[in-house]
């Protein structure tokens, strides 16, 4: 009696099935990956998982790159007021009457370069950083990427001797000083990043408070504890703002302030890791977290009616004129002979 079976090439019938010879052959990578690791030892399940997550994680950088790129090449422009879709050459918006920024201006913006509204206080800041830098370049004769130790002394920079002998402005006036263009330049980007986020969380007016306060608290404690030597940079008054972002968020005991406060944790280490490889004032850097931390505990967000507005204007009029005469000392010094 003859016996039939199934055809392999036959479909739905429940027998073997010949892949087509065009199709790519697909290989499970983490698979494989993970009996590779189970032959030396480790444990499948823990490798298996953080694959998984890794792959996943590219994935989603992946599809936010692509994003950007979609939006960067968008070809019209988007109203920052009202969000209106404007044709690509019109120059005031059609919905609101807003002023419609150019075409570059706007891709710079879509690229997270130009973040916060020009009447930000982290772009306001930013203006009088860098003009204060270039009065130091001016000062100097010129050369953009390094400024002399001796004309960041003579322009205020924070050198605990001279502190010591009474010139106190010493401890806010190097907070807008700059060694060199790649300084600033970093600088001015942490500040684009994390300025408008505080600014967000507890407002404008305490934001510029919370800058300069830190900023003078890094500064005593890079002449308290530091290796010694002329001290310049905004970035303890940056640290201090990444310590009130975690302090806010050890407060807020949200799943979203856990994990803000998580990731300006990271960021502080990974700043003084930097710090000890380059061989920054990681004094300064330690003490404006710590004391920005402090603040972000005790302060209360600007959406908390708790809060008392009054003492934000107090802050905010003592922000603006510690602000107003560091810049003024920084143009005008007055340990500048003649």
């Amino acid at each position: 009696r003859a016996l039939s079976f199934p055809s392999p090439f036959q479909q739905g019938t429940g027998g073997p099935t010949i892949p087509c010879m065009n199709e790519p052959l697909k290989i499970d990578w983490i698979e494989l990956l993970t009996r590779l690791a189970g032959v030396f030892g480790f444990s499948r399940v823990r490798v298996r998982w953080k694959l998984m997550a890794w792959r996943d994680s590219w994935k989603s950088a992946r599809y936010r790159t692509q994003a950007t790129v979609q939006q960067v090449n968008y070809q019209h422009k988007i109203c920052p007021r009202c969000g209106t879709v404007q044709d690509r050459g019109s120059k005031v918006c059609v919905q609101c009457g807003g002023f419609l920024a150019p075409r570059f201006l706007q891709v710079l913006w879509r690229l997270g370069i130009i973040a916060p509204p020009i009447r930000s206080v982290s772009s306001l800041l930013t203006l009088a950083i860098v003009l204060c830098f270039l009065r130091t370049v001016l000062a100097q004769g010129g050369g953009f990427m390094g400024i002399d130790a001796g004309v960041l002394a003579a322009f205020g920079g924070n050198f605990a001797p001279l502190v010591a002998e009474g010139q106190w402005w010493r401890l806010s006036t190097y907070i807008f000083l700059h060694g060199g263009f790649l300084h600033i330049l970093f600088n001015l980007i942490a500040l684009q990043q994390i300025g408008p986020q505080s600014e967000e969380i507890f407002g404008k007016s305490r934001m510029l408070f919370f800058f300069m306060v830190t900023g003078i608290v890094a500064g005593i404690g890079s002449d308290l504890f530091g290796a010694g030597g002329v001290s310049i940079g905004a970035s303890g008054s940056l640290m201090g703002l990444i310590g009130m972002a975690a302090g806010w968020g050890q407060r807020d005991a949200t799943t979203t302030g856990k994990a803000v406060r998580d990731m300006m944790i990271k960021w502080g280490v990974y700043t003084l890791v930097f710090g000890f490889m380059i061989h920054a004032d990681n004094a300064a850097h330690a003490a404006g977290f710590i004391c920005g931390f402090v603040l972000g505990l005790l302060s209360r967000p600007q959406w908390d009616p708790r809060r008392f507005p009054a003492m934000d204007r107090v802050m905010g009029l003592v922000g603006v004129l510690l602000a107003l005469g560091t810049f003024v000392l920084v143009i005008f010094p007055p340990a500048l002979p003649g």
